[in-house]
């Protein structure tokens, strides 16, 4: 059914840990209880996911770095029964209520508010891989190689219980050393390989220039265009994903145009694009909302229609904008600016605070050693009008990330305040 590293685990591997399962006390009689899974190993935490979905219970993901006090902090914040930590027969029972609807349940980000417990019922995450699915032609000995954590929806349901649905047989990869992840991908000639920019960085730069991904799929955080073009030079097929916690996947753009391109939503949702502010109508750009029946979810993202093909565009998330004496400015739109420099491998663009203005643009910069911070800031009065030129260049050696891959501009700035 799956492999994890060099271990490859069939149906009887599954059926002989449920068998184990069952005769451990804490995962008897699981329809309606909640269950926090802290796993390490990739196996355990899938088999736990299998096992509770097709017994009623519930699964709160949790990465598996997470110290053990703040788990059960967690653990006891959402009402769960019990604590699966470490391993899957490593149990903690907490004595939460019994009587919720079967779902899959995650914190949101956080990266720009405090995290919120979202709850996805097994059935809606059933039809968002069904639709999912639809969107992926058929291919016969396609082989998926999964890059990115299992205890993250975009790991687990786009990733492994997709790729299953469709009869696939997909590799996780859980070993630390990116040349792992390169040998796997080069012994399998029609990879699918679920990646995030960030490490995808880091295997091209460490590829043979005949090395090829034969299917590529990204999430998490938007590339910059230097490191698509990248992409769709190393693979034969690229897609976009696009989605967020309380929706699951929302898109997927096939050989997206740009970084901002996300394609077109999946056939269960309906997605508009709702001005806040008239310059957002002016320019066609609004709220990215989200409607999955009768429930409607506000993303926070910054987002447009390409008038031409009707794809959908990120542009960043709305509470990432800064206010620079009225004006507003994207931040996507400077560090595409930025990355167009020679020599810059990276940039992350916020806010900071102005006595004048009350906000102006922040620039953190990764760059070749000769790159000066006076060069930057020519380069971007060049490019950009004076109220998006950062006001602060940090050149540094690498901006922080979150366990996932992803970056937080609000974690940062409460960081540094």
């Amino acid at each position: 059914m799956l492999s994890v590293n060099h271990d490859r685990f069939d149906e009887h591997a599954f059926m002989v840990r449920y068998a184990e399962m069952e005769g451990v006390g804490a995962y008897r009689n699981p329809a309606g209880k909640r269950y926090a899974v802290c796993v390490i190993h990739a196996f355990d935490l899938i088999a736990i996911v299998l096992y509770l979905r097709e017994r009623g219970g519930s699964v709160l993901l949790m990465h598996d770095a997470t110290p053990f006090q703040s788990a059960v902090e967690t653990a006891r914040k959402a009402d769960c029964a019990c604590l699966i930590y470490g391993r899957w027969n490593e149990a903690l029972e907490l004595g939460g209520a019994s009587d919720y609807e079967p779902s899959i349940l995650q914190y949101s980000s956080g990266t720009s508010r405090a995290p919120t417990l979202i709850a996805r019922s097994w059935g809606q995450v059933a039809t968002e891989i069904e639709h999912y699915n639809h969107l992926f032609r058929q291919e016969g000995g396609i082989q998926p190689i999964i890059l990115v954590p299992v205890s993250h929806s975009f790991g687990l349901i786009a990733g492994t219980l997709a790729s299953m649905a469709r009869g696939e047989e997909p590799a996780v990869i859980q070993h630390k050393n990116p040349k792992f992840a390169l040998q796997a991908i080069r012994g399998r000639t029609r990879s699918l390989v679920y990646t995030v920019p960030f490490l995808f960085g880091i295997l091209d730069a460490m590829a043979q220039e005949e090395d090829r991904f034969h299917r590529m799929v990204i999430s998490g955080s938007p590339p910059s265009d230097p490191l698509m073009d990248r992409m769709k030079f190393r693979a034969g097929e690229v897609w976009q994903q696009y989605g967020c916690t309380e929706a699951g996947c929302i898109s997927l753009a096939k050989n997206p145009a740009g970084a901002s391109d996300v394609g077109h939503s999946l056939g269960h949702l309906k997605v508009a694009i709702v001005p806040n502010e008239a310059e957002h109508a002016s320019q066609g750009h609004g709220e990215i909302v989200v409607s999955i029946g009768n429930d409607t979810i506000r993303t926070r993202d910054l987002g447009m229609r390409n008038p031409r093909d009707g794809r959908l565009h990120v542009l960043g998330r709305l509470d990432d904008m800064i206010n620079v004496s009225g004006l507003k400015v994207i931040p996507s739109e400077v560090e595409s600016v930025l990355m167009r420099m020679p020599g810059i491998k990276e940039s992350l663009v916020l806010r900071t605070a102005h006595k004048v203005a009350g906000e102006a643009v922040r620039a953190m910069v990764v760059a070749a050693s000769e790159v000066e911070e006076k060069e930057v800031r020519a380069w971007c009065m060049a490019y950009l009008p004076p109220h998006k030129v950062p006001s602060v260049i940090d050149m540094v050696e690498q901006i922080p990330r979150t366990p996932a891959g992803k970056i937080s501009r609000t974690h940062i700035e409460r960081m540094e305040r």
